[in-house]
């Protein structure tokens, strides 16, 4: 199994364990993921966490030649970029997450779980199809 491969379904399945909750539980994970960025230092672990799932993304997507590969890959550059902002500007991208996550209704959150879920569980399977 090649790393975009394996890379593919990490991620698909790390979408669809962290989305799925909004579906059942959306005030209590919207509480939770907002706990998590409540500090600066919260923020920059976050930010650090980001980094790694990015790295690994941009040098799976490296690996290979194609479409697929270049998506992988500029979605990797995409989440450094969010990282470096997390780790560099912990309270304006604090603020950014907090009136962003604040703003959904819990039906709102539940859609969207459910769309990231099955989003993530897509991802996870063309992973496992490569």
């Amino acid at each position: 199994m090649s790393p975009l491969a394996l890379v593919l379904i990490l991620v698909g399945l790390l979408i669809a364990a962290t989305r799925a909750p909004f579906i059942f539980a959306p005030e209590r994970t919207r509480s939770f993921y907002l706990s998590m960025m409540g500090t600066d230092r919260r923020m920059r672990s976050l930010g650090v966490l980001i980094t790694v799932i990015g790295a690994v993304m941009v040098w799976a997507g490296a690996q290979e030649v194609g479409q697929l590969a270049t998506i992988v890959y500029d979605f990797g550059l995409l989440i450094l970029a969010i990282a470096a902002f997390m780790i560099a500007l912990p309270a304006p991208t604090r603020r950014l997450a907090t009136s962003a996550w604040g703003g959904f209704s819990a039906g709102v959150l539940r859609g969207l779980g459910l769309v990231a879920l099955v989003f993530g569980l897509l991802v996870a399977a063309y992973g496992l199809s490569l």
